[in-house]
């Protein structure tokens, strides 16, 4: 589970029209509704959000949860096993403020939440709080974030300037040196 700079990555469009329909709600009243929570949320945004052209970010997903009275997570693509981002992303919290409530820089429970860094059971602990969430299923969705991580291919190692990485792609000559 990501969030993207511009949107919820786990967002089921299909969810959120089911969810609408299911509440005899047009994208009007709806919108008019979630617009308590999120200004600024019209019809077309709805619209957008049902037919998949556009991900809405947290705070969207939030205020469209809250007025459709439904928990987030029904607005989420189903998943067997949830990792740290998701259930962030479940409790309607963004990464800054939760790491602030752990006393933590968001650097570093960005690290923790992709996997790179390993949790204390302390910290998992506070967190299961904070999120409302039993210990043993924030411990396991620790857990599964650094399986993630440790499968997932490391990125390339980038050399400083174009120039350099030229000068070290095999089979490429630059200008200067042709014979």
């Amino acid at each position: 589970m990501t969030v993207a700079g511009r949107g919820v990555t786990d967002f089921a469009p299909a969810a959120l029209l089911s969810e609408r329909t299911g509440v005899n709600l047009s994208r009007e009243e709806l919108a008019r509704s979630a617009s308590q929570y999120e200004p600024c949320l019209s019809a077309a945004h709805v619209s957008l959000y049902e037919v998949g052209a556009r991900v809405p970010q947290l705070s969207t997903l939030v205020a469209l949860a809250r007025a459709l009275g439904v928990e987030i997570r029904s607005l989420l693509v189903p998943v067997e096993t949830e990792d740290l981002a998701r259930l962030r992303v479940e409790g309607g919290v963004r990464q800054r403020d939760l790491a602030r409530s752990l006393g933590l820089p968001q650097a570093r429970w960005s690290r923790i939440e992709r996997g790179v860094l390993i949790p204390e059971p302390a910290l998992l602990r506070e967190l299961a709080e904070l999120l409302g969430r039993p210990f043993d299923v924030v411990a396991r969705s620790a857990l599964h974030t650094r399986r993630r991580a440790l499968r997932a291919p490391a990125r390339p190692k980038r050399c400083g300037t174009r120039a350099a990485r030229e000068m070290t792609m095999p089979g490429r000559r630059l200008a200067a040196y042709a014979p």
